[in-house]
């Protein structure tokens, strides 16, 4: 990354700030008080004008219904957008069709939930005038409480006439009372509706409302349709229109960092190395070769552009959740990549749970490309999940999950373990009797992901010239060791002295490392030397949860077929607990192992050699959907 000067004339200004956007390779910083100083004189760039265009496009756009458009628009500067803003004419009639659509959508509404209210009242011959006057106020009333309110209304509210239906009631009384009768049905499970004024026979009136919906309907509908016809016509115009006056507005926000000269524009930032010549041969076409770029050299810390392979560029989402590396550290997004679904499927172990993990994410992934017009999901259980994490953030998890899913199908086989069964075929590796082995296994796992951590920590301190750290962290890497071959040798129950030089030199390596990272580090590093012992350790907890899985499977299967063999109720009871059983323990299956696997990555490894807190890099840049990127257009006229 580097950070890069240029300086332009005035004259290409325009040109220069939308190359610069649509090529999105430069983070555009302030410019240094020195060189402000200098180049003070403002300029807005006359992109000003362009917010009230893009508050009238953006409320225009909001109006009209979406078409995806054909083909894309070309707007080679602010002039031609300008021009092409000005020949849309369609705003004021758009406008009144919205209003007008809003106002029947109102008026019809009032009419449904009057026909809807006629049609629940209680039968009367009565004329509906009766039911609305000066002095009278009448309500519907249904509910839970009805047959109570039916009983106690008349002697809790003076001058109440009840006409009682089968599932509602007529409720008539003074309008002076309506407050009284308001605290009396508010403590009662009732619904209460105003009866609003009207005259004639409840038929008669059902007939003439249901004649005027349908004269609203056939408006809203002549409406919609003329909204329709133009919305096809111009929406694909007014949507580039306001996109590119979006960028346009990003464009007003940049120029503060800017720094102007009465002849000259100066801009600052950063840029890939990888990207340089891209942009110095762009502003050498814009230019016509008039340009100054120039490298700056400064103690600053460059952002942090992330850059992976395509296959582990889904794991940078884990690598950011936690911390983003800074420029001058190691990205761990490739060991995460690696060790993250070896630990997740080793905890699992099982091929039933896994093929089931393995099937959902395929499953929630077609889902999320191809949602249905109806889900059977309930809403509830959507909206919860949706507040939690996005459609995004569901794609990357569930594509993480699949080489872990794949991984405990694989060693589900070795294991000989299918939803806690197992088949007519002896393991390769029983679980519960080669219980030490694991453990074994896991505790070398611990040893070596913290050793390569320490490593990792010496590589990258040394390489940004930090000497005394990268001595600290072999300092670490010493210590580690020797608690490990002393460990070993308590273990074996081996002599903790001569001639066991394995142990003598246990004591070298940790009396030494401890020396080397008290110098480096300072005395308080000492209150670390209880958690690299834990650090190590803690790895065991892949055999616990994997050893927690099969025996709870175990447990869930063993209640199954016992119960086969008696009753057919606990045989179906059986099934349940099967079911359910199973069900809680793919749920456990999934979130345990994904978060220990993910903590100890986290915790017990980065902590070695990551620091994190780095700045991401942000480039001057936006997306384009209906426009054409400027610099891709020129590429292709030249070719």
């Amino acid at each position: 990354m580097s950070r890069e000067r240029i300086i332009i004339s005035k004259e290409h200004r325009q040109a220069v700030i939308t190359a610069l956007h649509d090529l999105g390779v430069m983070q555009i910083e302030q410019l240094p008080e020195n060189v402000a100083e200098v180049l003070n004189k403002g300029d807005d760039l006359g992109y000003k004008q362009i917010s009230d265009y893009d508050q009238k496009f953006r409320s225009l756009e909001s109006m009209l219904y979406k078409y995806e458009p054909n083909e894309k628009y070309s707007m080679e500067d602010t002039a031609e957008l300008m021009k092409k803003a000005d020949s849309v004419t369609i705003t004021e009639r758009v406008t009144q069709i919205t209003r007008e659509m809003a106002s029947v959508e109102a008026e019809l509404k009032e009419l449904r939930d009057t026909l809807n209210l006629l049609k629940r009242m209680p039968h009367t011959r009565h004329d509906l005038a009766i039911f609305g006057t000066g002095k009278i106020a009448s309500f519907l009333v249904e509910g839970r409480d009805l047959q109570k309110f039916n009983s106690e209304a008349h002697k809790a509210i003076k001058e109440c006439v009840l006409l009682k239906g089968e599932y509602s009631t007529i409720a008539s009384i003074s309008r002076d009372a309506e407050k009284e009768f308001g605290n009396y049905v508010k403590g009662m499970k009732l619904s209460v509706e105003a009866i609003p004024k009207m005259s004639g026979p409840v038929s008669a009136n059902e007939k003439l409302i249901e004649s005027r919906i349908s004269e609203s309907e056939s408006k809203h509908e002549a409406l919609k349709s003329e909204l329709t016809n133009i919305s096809e016509i111009h929406y694909p115009l007014v949507s580039a229109i306001r996109e590119q006056l979006d960028l346009e507005m990003e464009k007003l926000d940049i120029v503060s960092k800017f720094g102007f000269g009465i002849n000259v524009m100066a801009i600052e930032g950063w840029v890939p190395e990888d990207d340089l010549h891209r942009l110095k041969s762009t502003l050498k076409r814009i230019t016509e070769d008039r340009y100054i770029m120039e490298k700056i050299h400064t103690k600053e810390l460059p952002p942090t552009k992330l850059s992976n392979p395509v296959t582990t560029r889904l794991f940078e989402f884990f690598i950011r959740f936690y911390s983003l590396p800074k420029s001058d550290e190691f990205d761990p997004t490739i060991i995460f990549a690696v060790v993250f679904p070896i630990f997740f499927g080793f905890m699992i172990g099982d091929v039933g749970y896994g093929a089931v993990m393995l099937l959902g994410s395929i499953w929630l992934l077609h889902r999320l490309k191809h949602p249905p017009k109806k889900s059977h999901i309930p809403k509830a259980i959507s909206k919860f999940v949706n507040t939690i994490i996005s459609n995004n953030g569901l794609t990357v998890l569930a594509k993480s999950i699949m080489p872990g899913a794949v991984i405990a199908i694989f060693l589900g086989v070795i294991f000989n373990e299918y939803f806690g069964f197992q088949l007519p075929y002896t393991a390769i590796f029983n679980v519960e009797t080669g219980l030490p082995t694991l453990l074994l296994i896991s505790g070398w796992i611990g040893v070596a992901m913290v050793s390569f951590g320490f490593v990792l920590g010496f590589l990258n301190n040394l390489a940004i010239g930090r000497k005394k750290h990268a001595a600290g962290r072999i300092g670490w890497l010493m210590a580690a060791w020797g608690i490990v071959i002393f460990g070993l040798a308590v273990l074996h129950k081996q002599q903790l002295w001569f001639p066991n030089y394995s142990v003598v030199l246990a004591y070298f390596l940790l009396i030494g490392g401890i020396i080397i990272f008290l110098v480096t580090e300072g005395f308080e590093s000492l209150m670390e030397l209880p958690s690299l012992i834990s650090h190590i350790l803690s790895y065991t907890r892949l055999i616990g949860i994997l050893l927690a899985s099969v025996i709870l499977a175990q447990v869930i299967d063993f209640i199954f077929m016992h119960s086969l063999t008696h009753s057919i109720p606990l045989a179906i009871l059986g099934i349940v607990i099967l079911i359910v059983g199973q069900l809680f323990n793919i749920a456990i299956a999934l979130f345990e192992p994904g978060i220990q696997g993910a903590r100890l990555i986290y915790v017990e490894f980065f902590s070695k050699f990551f620091s994190g807190n780095g700045r991401e890099f942000r480039p001057f840049a936006s997306r384009r959907k209906r426009t054409i990127n400027t610099v891709e257009e020129e590429q292709l006229i030249q070719r």
